[in-house]
């Protein structure tokens, strides 16, 4: 009797899988592409290009739709470097996931400037940043 009632128990396991909501996108990890690259994790992030970097910090948010969207700070590269170094810009970063790619845009928002849009794929190239 115990063996039959497992057996009818196992026999709705497959349906119950199958009617299981689907797991929501994960964009955390590297992402890289031939303009941008994007190292993420649940602590933050940093974003690198030619010329320029970003960090995100630990509040970024995706939707199961695949929405990122993250805040910190931008920094501007190349030409003489001041002492104190370049200075930061808010930032806000905005991405769709689709399939293995990213798309991301950045938007300093004390300059009202838009960066990107960048498609940056997972495991893609690193980009330092470098400028010529």
């Amino acid at each position: 009797m115990l063996r039959y009632v497992f057996l009818r128990a196992m026999s709705w396991l497959p349906l119950a899988m199958a009617c299981s909501s689907p797991t929501a996108p994960s964009a955390e990890g590297n992402w890289g592409g031939p303009e941008a690259s994007l190292s993420l994790t649940r602590a933050g992030g940093t974003l690198s290009y030619a010329c320029g970097a970003g960090t995100i910090d630990s509040t970024w948010t995706l939707t199961r739709g695949g929405r990122l969207v993250a805040t910190d700070q931008h920094f501007f590269g190349g030409g003489p470097v001041p002492a104190q170094g370049h200075p930061p810009h808010p930032a806000r970063y905005n991405g769709q996931l689709r399939g293995t790619d990213l798309i991301l845009t950045i938007t300093l928002t004390d300059l009202a400037q838009t960066l990107g849009p960048y498609r940056l794929t997972r495991g893609g190239p690193i980009v330092s940043e470098q400028c010529l």
